[in-house]
């Protein structure tokens, strides 16, 4: 796997641990959870597992029905990568390929 794919998944599974750690903190069960954002258990516990990945609007419904704003979990699953990880990856992405 590439660098950029690479750091693009630990992303995704530092977001989906987010989430999950949202649920237990907020003690709500997948049911609950389920409820408050209209999407199924099934559909909640492959994103906290790293079976699926959510879309944006998936994103949404569920970060509102954890009570955070998907710009504040986004910032706790960056908050998880380490900054020499974002220093490295912004010098992959913005070094011009020849």
């Amino acid at each position: 796997m590439s660098a950029d794919l690479q750091f693009a998944s630990d992303l995704s599974d530092a977001l989906r641990v987010v989430l999950r750690e949202a649920r237990e903190a907020a003690a709500l069960s997948l049911g609950e959870v389920a409820a408050r954002s209209g999407l199924n258990r099934q559909a909640i516990t492959f994103i906290e597992t790293g079976e699926r990945r959510p879309t944006t609007e998936t994103l949404s419904r569920l970060t509102m029905a954890l009570g955070l704003r998907p710009s504040e979990a986004w910032a706790r699953a960056e908050a998880r990568i380490p900054a020499k990880e974002w220093k490295r990856q912004f010098q992959i992405m913005t070094t011009p390929k020849v």
